[in-house]
């Protein structure tokens, strides 16, 4: 029969109730008990330390993991621009895979956001207080949309390639 650190400490503890309160004499089988209580300890210590060490590898596995992830998310990143790029300079609008896969479309000019050149000269009504001052770039484009003149911002359009 497999006994375990909880029982065999508990028949530890049992034994320390039968001690003599005039002698002090100890049970018979107190040492034997108490061994096999220190033996057991010394295996879920032991477990405990091959357990860590696993999780420790599993944890940096895991951090290996995502620093591929995010490598290769850069690398896409990196790619996607470098497509754009010469798919517009050779006037490319659209590509698509022989077996219609994929296909690639570059939409010129299609994504709006403000530019903010000159925060310091925007006007306050144009600036939203956060924790610190920034420009409401949603309320400049709109402003800018409707014909007002907002001093140290503009519309700027780009360009977007999406990938399906």
């Amino acid at each position: 029969m497999n006994i375990t650190l909880y029982k065999a400490a508990e028949e530890v503890r049992h034994l320390l109730e039968q001690v003599d309160p005039e002698t002090g004499l100890l049970p018979e089988g107190y040492d034997e008990a108490r061994a096999l209580v220190a033996s057991k300890a010394q295996a879920v210590c032991a477990f405990i330390l091959e357990n860590n060490a696993q999780a420790d590898m599993v944890e940096l596995h895991a951090k290996a993991l995502l620093d591929r992830v995010k490598t290769a998310r850069k690398r896409s990143d990196w790619l996607k621009e470098y497509l754009r790029t010469h798919m517009a300079g050779s006037g490319i609008r659209e590509i698509k895979s022989d077996d219609g896969t994929f296909h690639a479309k570059l939409e010129i000019g299609r994504d709006e956001s403000v530019e903010i050149y000159d925060a310091a000269s925007l006007p306050e009504d144009y600036l939203r207080e956060v924790v610190k001052t920034e420009p409401d770039k949603t309320l400049i484009k709109k402003a800018i949309k409707d014909n007002f003149v907002v001093p140290g911002a503009r519309i700027v359009a780009k360009d977007r390639l999406t990938i399906k």
